[in-house]
C-alpha cells in the first residue's frame, strides 16, 4: 500500500485509493448487450522442477511458439525486467533462485496477456448471475462492446456470495485472449461483432446512380440529385465542376472520375450517390464502385473521340456501355431509345430495362413499341391537342405524369 501510494504521488498531487477484491481476475466480452466469452487470465508465472533457476524457467516458457513479442502471436513472450526483480524481491527471490519441484512463482502482480499472462476459457461456467452484472454494467457505461474485469475466487458462483467485483470496464477488448485461449474452447467473438455492426437482411451499400453519355450528363445528374434532396436523401454528387454533399460544393474541377466516386462513397454522411461518369475516367482508372443500382447512358456522339485508342463512336459505346453492365440484377438501366448505339446496350445490360424516348405516339420506334408491348418500363414525350405530355409505360398500363411545358427546367418545353 505504502510502495503503491509513493509511486502514484509522483504522477499527480491527487492518489485514488480503491478497494481491493481478493480472487481471480476475469475478463468478461459483452458485444451488443449480451455476455460472449468469459476468460480467466492467469498472471505470467513459472513452475518450478527443483532444477532450474528462474531465468531458467522463463527461457523454457518462451520458447512455447505461441509466444511473440507484444501482440504478434497468440501469448506474449514473458521479459524478467525490474518489475519482475521487485516483485520476487519481495519474496525473498531473485532470477537466480531455484523454486521447489511444483511451486508456483508469480512474476506479475496483474493477469494482463500482454505481460505474458495466460488465459482459460470459462465461458460455459460462468455463474448466470456473474453474466447478468456484465451486461448491466456495459449497457450503463453504454458501449456495444465492453470487456469487463471481474475479480471473483470462482466465477462458477455469485459473486454475491464469494465476494469480488469490477474493477475495470474497457472499451477496446482485446479479443485474442478468447480467440484463441491458452486453455478451453476458442471462441469466435468477432462474428457477433461482426452481426451487430452489419444485421442480416440490413442494406450496408448505399444506393448508386451511375450517368453517362455524351451531352447532358451534368444536367441530368443535377437533377437527379434535386429530386433525391427534396425526398429527404443526403445526396452525394459528382459533376464536371465538383462534388457536392448535401447540395455544399466540397471539391471544384472536373470530378467525373473514380477518385471522385470514392470521395462520396467514403462520405459516411451521404445516403444516396449520383455520378456523373465520364469515360475519360474509365479508361484511365475504371469505375469507383463495383456494381450500381441504376445505369443510364444518355447518348453516344462524335464529340470526344481520339483518347486511348476510341476513335469511332462505336468504340466510345462500348466503353460507356460498362455504366450499365455492372447494374446490379434488382436494379434497373436506364437507355435512349432514339439512340441505335445506346439501344444496342440492352444485350448486355443489367437488372430491369427502362427506355426514354423523345419519339412517342405515331412516331414510336418499333424496339420502343415492342419494348412496351412486353409490359417494358419506359418513358416517352408523345404530343397531344394539350401539348407533349411526358408518359410513363409499366407493366402494359399508360400513366400520363405531366405536360413537358411544366416542367421547370425545360423554359415552357423550348429545349429539347
Amino acid at each position: 500500500m505504502r510502495q503503491g501510494f509513493e509511486e502514484a504521488r509522483q504522477h499527480s498531487r491527487q492518489v485514488v485509493v480503491e478497494q481491493y477484491y481478493t480472487g481471480n481476475d476475469h475478463r468478461v466480452l459483452v458485444v451488443n448487450g449480451q455476455v460472449i466469452a468469459v476468460a480467466e487470465r492467469i498472471p505470467a508465472h513459472v513452475v518450478g522442477d527443483g532444477q532450474r533457476t528462474i531465468t531458467e524457467l522463463v527461457e523454457e516458457l518462451n520458447k512455447d511458439p505461441r509466444r511473440g513479442d507484444g501482440h504478434e502471436n497468440v501469448m506474449t513472450r514473458i521479459t524478467v525486467d525490474g518489475h519482475v526483480r521487485t516483485l520476487l524481491a519481495r519474496g525473498g527471490r531473485t532470477p537466480d533462485t531455484v523454486p521447489a519441484a511444483g511451486e508456483v512463482v508469480y512474476l506479475r502482480d496483474t493477469a494482463n496477456m500482454s505481460t505474458g499472462g495466460t488465459a482459460v476459457d470459462r465461458t460455459d461456467v460462468a455463474h448466470p448471475e456473474n453474466v447478468t452484472i456484465a451486461r448491466r454494467a456495459a449497457q450503463v457505461i453504454g458501449l456495444d462492446v465492453a470487456g469487463i474485469d471481474l475479480i471473483t475466487p470462482d466465477i462458477s458462483k455469485s459473486v454475491h456470495a464469494t465476494g469480488g467485483g469490477i474493477v475495470e470496464v474497457n472499451a477496446a477488448p482485446g479479443f485474442r485472449m478468447h480467440l484463441q485461449p491458452s486453455e478451453g474452447t476458442p471462441r469466435n467473438v468477432a462474428a457477433p461483432v461482426l452481426s451487430m455492426l452489419f444485421p442480416k437482411d440490413t442494406p450496408c451499400r448505399m444506393p448508386i446512380i451511375s450517368i453517362t453519355g455524351t451531352n447532358g450528363k451534368s444536367t441530368t445528374s443535377r437533377m437527379v440529385a434535386h429530386i433525391l434532396r427534396h425526398a429527404g436523401k443526403v445526396v452525394g454528387l459528382t459533376t464536371s465542376n465538383g462534388i457536392y454533399i448535401d447540395g455544399e460544393q466540397i471539391v471544384s474541377g472536373d470530378t467525373t472520375g473514380p477518385k471522385s466516386a470514392k470521395v462520396v462513397l467514403s462520405d459516411p454522411n451521404v445516403e444516396v450517390a449520383v455520378l456523373e461518369t465520364a469515360r475519360g475516367g474509365i479508361l484511365r482508372e475504371g469505375l469507383g464502385f463495383d456494381r450500381c443500382d441504376v445505369g443510364a447512358v444518355l447518348n453516344i456522339q462524335p464529340d470526344h473521340l481520339g483518347l486511348k485508342g476510341i476513335e469511332t463512336v462505336e468504340d466510345l459505346a462500348w466503353v460507356k456501355s460498362l455504366v450499365v453492365e455492372v447494374v446490379t440484377d434488382h436494379g434497373t438501366s436506364v437507355l435512349n431509345a432514339d439512340d441505335p448505339l445506346t439501344l444496342r446496350m440492352r444485350r448486355k445490360a443489367g437488372g430491369q430495362i427502362t427506355l426514354f424516348s423523345m419519339n412517342g405516339g405515331n412516331a414510336c420506334s418499333r424496339e420502343l413499341q415492342a419494348h412496351i408491348a412486353g409490359g417494358g418500363t419506359a418513358v416517352v414525350r408523345e404530343p397531344t391537342v394539350l401539348g407533349d405530355e411526358i408518359v410513363l409505360y409499366e407493366g402494359g398500363q399508360r400513366r400520363p405524369i405531366m405536360r413537358a411545358r411544366d416542367i421547370p427546367a425545360t423554359l415552357g418545353a423550348t429545349p429539347r
